[in-house]
């Protein structure tokens, strides 16, 4: 009777350790992905930014 309670609590235990282990490595999967897309974005804003100063160099120069 021992023996199956023992299995029964290993079996739980290895399970709880899989499915945490499971989720931390989606949680770091989907947060590397968030920071990917933020420094794309970052990027693109900076570009944005420098076209913009590109313009009003030009527009002062003609002025």
């Amino acid at each position: 009777m021992m023996s199956t309670d023992g299995i029964g609590l290993f079996l739980m235990l290895a399970s709880f350790a899989l499915t945490f282990f499971f989720a931390r490595m989606l949680g770091k999967r989907l947060k590397a992905r968030r920071e990917a897309e933020r420094a794309k974005q970052a990027e693109r804003d900076l570009a944005r930014q420098s076209r913009q100063v590109r313009r009003a160099a030009q527009r002062k120069k003609k002025s």
